[in-house]
């Protein structure tokens, strides 16, 4: 996936998140980091990301990899690309011996929130959550995760 896709897919979705990506940091430079630093597993058809999930599980905190961004273009929505998307991710942390899956979600993007429930995440409490609109969700993986 080149850089040059990748910003032009986050330029489109950007708006469909109730805070924009954009407003937390450039797309040039979060695209630049993503390619860098992350892993990304993503839906493409005919030459078009039409859906992504990009991740870390490099320098985790409790043995947990985390989830940045999960994302898909309007018209591909209700496929199912971005629930196969975070059950790949999840996979390939268990694979490295990662224990658990975190992501954090606007509280008002219930669509999204749904979808993680539906993969298997549940909420949690931060003591300490510099933005109180988030809901933190955490999926544990473990030998019986595999199965579901």
């Amino acid at each position: 996936m080149s850089r040059e896709a990748m910003l032009s897919f986050l330029k489109e979705i950007d708006e469909s998140f109730p805070v924009q990506l954009l407003h937390k940091q450039n797309l040039e430079n979060l695209t630049e980091k993503f390619v860098e630093k992350a892993k990304i597993c993503a839906e493409i058809e005919n030459n078009e990301i039409c859906s992504m999930v990009v991740e870390y599980t490099n320098n985790v905190v409790n043995d947990m990899a985390h989830i940045s961004v999960v994302a898909t273009r309007q018209e591909y929505l209700g496929r199912g690309m971005a629930v196969r998307l975070v059950r790949e991710f999840s996979e390939i942390a268990f694979s490295e011996g990662l224990t658990a899956v975190h992501l954090y979600s606007d509280s008002r993007n219930e669509a999204a929130i749904r979808i993680y429930e539906k993969v298997g995440f549940e909420r949690y409490v931060v003591s300490s959550k510099p933005r109180p609109k988030d809901v933190h969700l955490i999926l544990r993986l473990n030998n019986s995760w595999e199965e579901q």
